[in-house]
């Protein structure tokens, strides 16, 4: 034999072992799983489900709970009779497989069982729970019955004690009563009789019902007060007070107010089927709309009795207060007939004071009027204070306008005194400026100036005639003030212009001379600003022509100058 064949025969029975081997570890494993599910499934019969079943049975129930168990006996009985089979011969199945090493058949079959066990696992869980909540149920019934017994005894005891404070709501409070009563008696019969299901069910609407009705009956009684009690006494309180304030001479704007007190009647009277039927959102609503309307009434009534307090005492200020008006009225006119005979007043003044006089005049009828009709007036005392408050602010209003009036008088005089001042203090300053000009020696002023001046010399002419008139215009004195001091003003800025002008153009015509020798466009400027200067007055001009030809050969030398001149520049001393 070659040594080739001899190591192809080793290798070959080397993979044999080897296969076995694995074989035989494969087939431990797996019945080590069987036998684990056998465990598993043996657990599973072994519950005491059995026993569960028939002590669930033998509460001899009935109705839903009788349904309901028979539904979780059939189904635990199709699991001890075939589910439990059908795993026992699948395990059964499963070994042999294992044993005639068909492994993937054996562990498809090992997967199906543990799935099954799995699903009766389940299904175990759940058919105990449903028998444990139906004996749970009875067990729980037994408690809660306890509980609402005391509850509604407790509701039944409360309504007996405070019958009286429920009004019309009482029968039907009753009914319902009787209504659990009855749920109740129900209960204990199916309860009694192995349905505790339904007698839950039946428990648990006795229950709501009495929560429902302690509801009720803790709201019904401030409902049912303010139907019988409160409103009825506001109402009856509102019909006296209405009837004592006729008496009294009171009238009301509202023509309806004794249908309104007829309207809230039937209200309240509808209201008490809302009480009867237990529609306490109903009766809520109807007390607020009545409480509403009451209160509307109440300010009715507390409108006029307020207004009546101011309507007195109107009627006892407002004559002297239109008699302190027409006082002031006379001084003004007085005051008016004295500035007169100095100074000529506008119409505007005179006319308005004659205008408040005839005001007066008519306000004072109907405040007479008002006065000695006002014990027998046939108006709400709301509208007549809204006619006496209008006059006594038709007075504040005329009084405000006497004191303008009164002060606008007034400054006529300080005007005129004022006037006569300015007028003296123009023609010293217009002396003062033509004596300034005169000191500088200049070879002519300009015509920009003359104007001005003698503008505001005629101008002061013509403020001394308007003062010196036998009756002063007032009014054209203030418009002569106010065209004089701007003249005044203007006259002085034309003569610091006119003034600085010329000195800075005899200031840079001297300094030229250090130009002109050698420069001929310095020589022709100093020519013509010279002859400008001294010919035609003008300044301004001449000075622009002289400093534009120094700027070219000595730039900065105006600016220099001019700043040189404002500090030391003379001022015009008034």
């Amino acid at each position: 034999m070659s040594i080739g064949l001899v190591i192809l025969v080793a290798v070959v029975a080397l993979l044999l072992v080897v296969g076995y081997g694995t074989a035989v570890l494969m087939r431990k494993r797996n019945e080590a799983l069987l036998q684990n599910l056998e465990e598993r499934k043996e657990a599973l019969y072994n519950l005491p489900v059995n026993d569960e079943v028939e002590e669930v049975k033998n509460m001899h129930l009935i109705g839903q709970s009788q349904v309901a168990f028979r539904e979780w006996n059939q189904k635990w009985v199709d699991l001890s009779l075939n589910s439990f089979a059908d795993i026992e011969n699948n395990l059964f199945e499963a070994e042999g497989y294992n044993n005639s090493f068909r492994f993937i058949k054996a562990k498809h079959a090992i997967g199906n069982i543990e799935s099954q066990i799995d699903l009766i696992e389940e299904d175990i869980k759940m058919i105990r729970a449903a028998l444990e909540d139906l004996k749970e149920q009875e067990s729980k019934n037994s408690g809660r019955v306890l509980h609402a017994l005391d509850l509604f005894e407790k509701l039944q005891t409360q309504v007996a004690e405070n019958a009286d404070s429920y009004g019309q709501a009482l029968a039907e409070i009753e009914k319902q009563l009787e209504n659990i009563q009855s749920e109740f008696s129900q209960f204990v019969t199916l309860n009694s009789s192995g349905d505790p299901v339904e007698a839950a069910e039946i428990l648990d609407k006795a229950e709501d019902h009495i929560l429902a009705l302690t509801h009720i009956v803790e709201k019904v009684p401030a409902i049912v007060e303010e139907l019988t009690v409160k409103l009825p006494d506001q109402l009856e309180d509102l019909e006296s007070g209405h009837r004592k304030l006729l008496e009294s001479g009171y009238h009301f704007i509202e023509t309806d107010i004794e249908s309104r007190f007829q309207q809230l009647h039937a209200s309240l009277k509808r209201n008490e089927a809302n009480i009867s039927a237990l529609e306490l959102d109903n009766a809520e609503y109807e007390n607020e709309q009545a409480q509403e309307e009451i209160n509307a009434l109440y300010e009715i009534f507390t409108r006029e009795i307020e207004a009546h307090k101011v309507v007195e005492k109107l009627i006892k200020n407002l004559p002297s207060y239109l008699a302190h008006t027409k006082e002031n009225n006379q001084q003004l006119q007085k005051e008016i007939e004295r500035l007169s005979q100095t100074f000529l007043l506008s119409d505007t003044e005179t006319s308005h004071v004659k205008e408040l006089q005839a005001e007066l005049s008519a306000q004072e009828d109907v405040v007479l009027s008002a006065v000695e009709d006002s014990s027998e007036t046939k108006q709400a005392y709301s509208v007549v204070q809204e006619e006496l408050e209008a006059i006594q602010e038709r007075l504040k209003e005329i009084e405000d306008e006497q004191i303008s009036l009164g002060e606008a008088l007034a400054e006529i005089e300080k005007d005129d005194a004022n006037a006569r001042q300015k007028v003296n203090i123009y023609a010293n300053k217009l002396h003062t400026i033509k004596r300034y000009m005169e000191k500088r020696n200049l070879p002519g002023i300009p015509d920009s100036f003359l104007e001005i001046f003698f503008s505001t010399s005629n101008n002061i002419e013509e403020l001394v005639k308007e003062l010196e008139a036998t009756r002063v215009n007032i009014e054209s004195v203030n418009r002569w003030l106010e065209i004089l001091g701007n003249d005044m003003e203007q006259l002085e800025e034309e003569t610091y212009r006119i003034v600085q002008d010329a000195t800075l153009t005899e200031q840079l015509l001297q300094y030229s001379n250090r130009y002109r020798s050698f420069d001929d466009n310095v020589q022709a400027a100093f020519n013509k600003s010279l002859y400008v200067f001294e010919h035609d007055y003008d300044y301004a001009q001449s000075l622009e022509i002289i400093s534009k030809a120094l700027d070219l050969v000595e730039p900065g030398v105006t600016e220099r100058f001019v700043t040189s001149y404002e500090k030391t520049r003379e001022n015009i001393r008034f």
